[in-house]
């Protein structure tokens, strides 16, 4: 079986993969901080832990070349990446069974969070690199939308669904299953095939490591020196700029409802990680559909407006919060919004990505979305040190219009145009 042959077996494989990194994102930077700040640990260190689950994402800029510069004559040029990474999240997970209890050693925690989303992230870099491979400019922007509700459902599991037989059956069971469900998904990559093997290109993988990385860097210079190499980087500036309103707010929910609006921790992690996440999951698969009708820039700043914009509507409402109807309405709308533009940039990302550098280009901005998210973590301890909550949400806002003031300025168009033009002269 062949995913290049097979549309509807690569969009099954690519939604099972992002399922398998969902399901320890929902735990890790879902249940986990809602547990953390159940026992009444601070902003900063809440924050410092989210981090973990986001920082090794940057470091996609490291090892990006190295997945495009060395595929497999076996596998071909993503397999053996994803099904190796996948079968390390899965060990990590596992490893995690070790620790007594979790709340005691935040740092050994932390720690091990940190290793496990190296691999996460591997998988995710090599996963993409092959959607950037094999996916048709038209099917991009609705792949993307069930890609990521993937994501959302997969982080459904890992929120609602970890933190429930966290109550029923504790911690450990939690892990044990969650380690399975990855071993399991890990065989989908194990059973088919790239494309067919009279097509797989033999000449590149015979190449030996230093043509490999020679080839690799030939590719970047020529990308750099083409006329898509300001409409590359104005991409890379968007994504550096999407996500730290979203990170900084998902450092401080936990403690404003597990600490100052009274909320239990096992109430906060079901709400955020099953209707929140269900409404993340609706939005990916709307905003994928809509965003090859309606452009992906179009779409991605709209989101990014109404996300800011609710963030605004929220703060004004402060002296509501305590009513439990407008605290599931911020639950549904948030993650509504940002999915319908994450889904959008992850297109417009897709669109700028020239094939050849798969891996590092698509790699280089998932690592400054990442890191985008890190920074505004990191910020959670100055922000809840100088602003009110409301503040804290007006200035998520305020990131939200750096990204509407960049994205009109992308040419999606750009970076495949000039080196098509640049290969046929």
């Amino acid at each position: 079986m062949s995913l290049a042959e097979r549309r509807n077996l690569r969009l099954f494989t690519f939604c099972a993969l992002y399922v398998a990194q969902g399901l320890p994102w929902g735990f890790t930077a879902i249940t986990l901080p809602a547990y953390l700040g159940a026992q009444h640990l601070d902003a900063a260190v809440i924050g410092s832990t989210l981090a973990m689950t986001t920082l090794p994402y940057t470091f996609k800029l490291l090892w990006a070349p190295i997945v495009d510069a060395f595929p497999s004559k076996r596998f071909g040029k993503r397999r053996h990446w994803i099904i190796g990474a996948q079968l390390m999240m899965a060990l990590t997970i596992g490893a995690m069974i070790a620790i007594p209890d979790l709340t005691r050693d935040v740092k050994l925690l932390a720690w091990m969070i940190f290793i496990h989303t190296i691999f996460n992230s591997i998988q995710d870099l090599s996963t993409d690199a092959l959607a950037v491979d094999l996916l048709d400019e038209d099917e991009r922007g609705r792949t993307n939308g069930l890609m990521y509700a993937s994501k959302y459902f997969g982080g459904i599991l890992g929120g609602a669904g970890m933190s429930t037989l966290i109550a029923w059956f504790g911690m450990r069971t939690a892990l044990v299953a969650q380690t399975g469900v990855l071993l399991s998904i890990m065989l989908v990559p194990l059973l088919v095939r790239e494309r067919p093997a009279s097509t797989v290109p033999v000449a590149t993988i015979e190449l030996n490591a230093r043509d490999r990385a020679r080839e690799v860097w030939r590719s970047i210079k020529e990308l750099a020196r083409s006329s898509g190499a300001v409409a590359a980087l104005l991409g890379a500036i968007v994504m550096l700029l999407s996500s730290i309103g979203t990170g900084l707010m998902a450092a401080i929910s936990p403690v404003l409802f597990t600490q100052d609006l009274g909320w239990t921790f096992e109430r906060y992690s079901q709400l955020t990680g099953g209707p929140g996440l269900a409404a993340g999951l609706a939005g990916s698969v709307l905003g994928g559909f809509l965003a090859d009708r309606v452009g992906h820039k179009k779409l991605a700043a709209l989101g990014a407006a109404a996300l800011g914009a609710f963030w605004v509507i929220w703060a004004l409402l402060a002296p509501h919060w305590h009513d439990p109807s407008l605290a599931y309405m911020l639950f549904g709308v948030e993650p509504l919004c940002q999915s319908v533009m994450t889904v959008s940039l992850f297109a417009i990302c897709m669109d700028l990505s020239w094939p050849k550098l798969g891996a590092t280009q698509f790699g280089v901005y998932m690592a400054m979305a990442n890191w985008s998210t890190t920074i505004g973590f990191k910020l959670a301890g100055f922000a809840s040190d100088t602003w009110t909550y409301p503040g804290i949400y007006i200035a998520a806002a305020v990131c939200q219009l750096a990204v509407l003031a960049v994205i009109p300025l992308v040419d999606t168009h750009a970076v495949r145009r000039a080196l098509t033009e640049s290969a046929r002269a």
